[in-house]
């Protein structure tokens, strides 16, 4: 049955999708729809008088747990191969552990959240590693300087948890 070896892989993809979009939704940032967080004044430098300071933001945060994923993939890879996993303990170990690992992360998430005033995590996605946050315009954006994330990508792009029980194969 390849429904867990699926799901991890799409996880996987999907968390490198959220990462590699982040980079171009940052990048493109030049008033298009994608921009729902502002006003409407088209300034979000802090330019405006002072009051960019106190606007509150939202963001999508894709979290940057790739390299640890493709570690524990390599070890269970290895311990397969040794003949000391099989495939069904493997596929299990290795969901167990990109559970571990993006848990973490967001952890690491919210912690930091915690130090930064009016910054808060509302909502989490352990499925794709991705976090929604919210507060202060220039702490939202701070968070890129944060170990755990990798990027920011629109509010309106937080991928909703979808239900364990159910399996969505689109």
């Amino acid at each position: 049955m390849d429904t867990p070896r699926r799901r991890v892989l799409a996880a996987a993809a999907t968390g490198s999708t959220l990462g590699l979009a982040g980079c171009g939704d940052l990048a493109g940032s030049d008033g298009d729809a994608s921009e729902q967080t502002d006003d409407g004044s088209g300034e979000s430098d802090g330019e405006d008088g002072g009051s960019g300071a106190g606007e509150d933001a939202s963001a999508t945060v894709a979290l940057d747990v790739q390299e640890e994923i493709q570690a524990a993939q390599e070890d269970v890879r290895t311990r397969v191969e040794e003949g000391n996993l099989s495939q069904e303990e493997a596929q299990a170990e290795l969901i167990d552990a990109q559970t571990e690992i993006v848990s973490a992360a967001i952890d690491d998430l919210e912690s930091y959240a915690a130090d930064v005033d009016g910054l808060a995590v509302e909502n989490a996605n352990e499925q794709v590693g991705a976090a929604l946050l919210s507060g202060p315009a220039a702490a939202v954006l701070d968070t890129l300087e944060a170990d755990p994330v990798n990027a920011l990508l629109s509010a309106a792009d937080f991928p909703e948890p979808q239900e364990s029980g159910q399996q969505n194969d689109s």
